[in-house]
């Protein structure tokens, strides 16, 4: 019998490809693709669920199943509910704890497999690994999350510091949901009624309409998946459907070994390093498995190491993770280590030093000598170790023009990219305010967390406060290495549960703003200059504030607003780094 290849050819892997469907339990059948490895078997079962039509990873995945397969797993790859091959309505996020916990039951019983599954997937598909343990799925040994949201609604997923990401939602359903969607309607009358709904809100993005200043609380003429995100955009923080499918009220329940995958400029980093600390915290607690990281200088779905301009050289993409080892071969060390008792995969953590543009291996994220440097705002618009001098800077929002989003950890639409944008333009503007130190005598390690607070006071009873880390190049050039927002309104509200009261800011009364800026792992090279910007908007990156205080259920007119920002030693508004004394080699 041929074994399907030619002359200089690798046999092929997979010894057979079955498409098949799997019951759930109310008796929906949604597609699954088998892909079956040479031999009698059984075999340990990997698994990814999505609703991105999974034919798509036999190809072209985060993984390659080829890899995995001749490794000696049974691939399964699984379209969800209401998705492309699969049978039933699509509610997001909500339908993965029981299906998924279904879908693992399923594969484990297979005559072909061993009983034991693994799974894994970025993004959405990482949401589904988590919902399956959650619904209840003992034969659910191990999970691999990449770009995860699934910590919380609140952190990167639908807000962020308090103030709603209305362009990550509107690429995600209008553009990767939406389509297929349309062409599952029965009636050809609605199916394309729909479709016209598709082409206007195509215009609104275009034109810019579809993210102004309370779009988000608008009517929109938009289909019914953008209408339902837009819907989640308006939730109160606190909501119960933020928490659907999420894992910030059940972090005890995730007991089994959990290998995190992230980037430095993915929308979900925030989420991605919560879960990892939260994980490690519990390991050191309470014992039981640690969890696995590795973050490259990527972004939620380019892990070329090129983004924005920039190129972090031949080892940083998932391709070449340096030493010649992949994305897939290191999945594969892994599994093999919880699945099959293989040898341990060590190191436990290895992040990409930006700057220094290497691999580095660690034993936790961040290390743990790391120190605090507070970077102060001071006259002049210097950033030193020590305040110098009082003083203060002003700019203007106003909600009709608001400041453009320019690179970052974008999940966007063109021609907003991902990445460590140029900001020179942006940084022209008379609405962004600007720190920097001195050139850099020697190199600098920022590796962890970094925040901001910031001392200011504006005439509105609301207030928007968006604040960028850049590396400023001898050239001139102002990279962003990472950035983060508060809404005054939400200052006093937990970013990760909602728990905590909204309240209008009072006007003309100084009030501090604690702002994450979430983590990196960047080197600040000698000549170089740490810089900080201050801006009231990113659009359409984040809903446009309109600097007004909005309860629950209303909406108000937006209104122009002067901002004044306090700076010296009694208004210490700094920008706080975790760095380290010598980078790890």
């Amino acid at each position: 019998m041929s074994d399907g290849t030619g002359p200089g050819q690798e046999p092929d892997p997979i010894a057979e490809r079955r498409e098949t469907t799997c019951a759930l339990r109310d008796g929906t059948r949604l597609r699954t693709v088998l892909l079956l490895p040479h031999g009698r078997g059984p075999w340990p079962a990997l698994l990814t669920r999505h609703p991105y039509d999974a034919t798509r990873d036999e190809h072209d995945g985060i993984l390659d199943v080829r890899r995995l397969v001749a490794a000696g797993y049974l691939v399964a790859l699984q379209d969800v509910r209401g998705r492309f091959g699969s049978a039933g309505v699509f509610d997001p996020c909500a339908q993965e704890v029981a299906d998924g916990a279904d879908a693992v039951a399923w594969l484990a019983a297979l005559p072909e497999c061993t009983g034991t599954v693994g799974m894994w997937g970025a993004s959405y598909a990482s949401d589904t690994q988590f919902s399956a343990l959650l619904g209840g799925a003992p034969a659910l040994r191990a999970i691999a999350p990449a770009m995860t949201p699934a910590m919380s609604a609140l952190d990167g997923f639908r807000f962020r510091g308090g103030v709603p990401e209305i362009g990550s939602t509107l690429a995600w359903t209008h553009y990767a949901i939406a389509p297929d969607l349309i062409t599952r309607i029965g009636s050809a009358r609605e199916r394309e009624a729909e479709r016209r709904r598709w082409e206007a809100t195509e215009r609104a993005i275009g034109s810019g309409e579809a993210f102004r200043a309370g779009a988000a609380h608008a009517g929109p003429d938009a289909e019914a998946i953008v209408v339902w995100g837009l819907d989640r955009l308006r939730e109160p923080l606190g909501s119960a459907r933020h928490r659907a499918g999420k894992i910030v009220d059940r972090i005890g329940a995730i007991d089994i070994p959990v290998f995190l995958t992230g980037g430095w400029f993915d929308v979900f980093l925030g989420p991605t390093l919560e879960i990892y600390r939260r994980l490690l915290r519990r390991a050191k607690d309470a014992g039981g498995p640690a969890p696995r990281l590795l973050v490259g200088p990527w972004s939620h779905d380019d892990m070329s190491g090129r983004t924005a301009g920039a190129d972090f050289g031949p080892d940083a993409s998932a391709d070449d993770l340096g030493g010649g080892a992949d994305l897939t071969a290191r999945h594969v060390r892994w599994f093999d280590a919880v699945l099959r008792a293989g040898e341990a995969d060590t190191p436990p953590v290895r992040v990409f030093l930006m700057g220094s543009n290497r691999w580095i291996d660690l034993d936790e994220f961040p290390p743990r000598d790391t120190r605090t440097l507070e970077l102060y705002l001071s006259a002049g618009g210097s950033l030193a170790a020590e305040p110098t001098g009082s003083g203060e800077r002003r700019l203007t929002s106003d909600p009709a023009s608001p400041v453009p989003t320019c690179g970052g950890a974008v999940l966007l639409f063109a021609p907003f990219e991902a990445g460590p944008a140029d900001q020179r333009a942006i940084e022209a503007r008379q609405d962004v305010v600007s720190w920097r130190t001195v050139p850099l005598a020697e190199e600098l390690t920022v590796m962890g967390a970094v925040r901001a607070v910031v001392h200011l006071a504006t005439t509105g009873t609301d207030a928007d406060v968006v604040v960028r880390l850049c590396d400023e190049h001898p050239d001139g050039s102002s990279l962003v290495i990472a950035d983060g927002v508060q809404r005054g309104s939400a200052r006093l509200v937990d970013p990760i549960t909602g728990l905590g009261e909204r309240r209008p800011v009072e006007p003309d009364r100084e009030q501090e703003f604690v702002v994450d800026l979430w983590s990196t792992a960047h080197t600040f090279l000698p000549g170089h200059r740490v810089r900080v910007d201050i801006a009231p908007s990113s659009s359409p990156r984040w809903d446009v504030g309109r600097n007004v205080f909005e309860p629950a259920g209303a909406t108000e007119a937006p209104t122009v607003a002067e901002y004044t920002i306090r700076h010296g030693a009694a208004r210490p508004s700094r920008l706080v780094l975790q760095v380290v004394t010598t980078a790890p080699r």
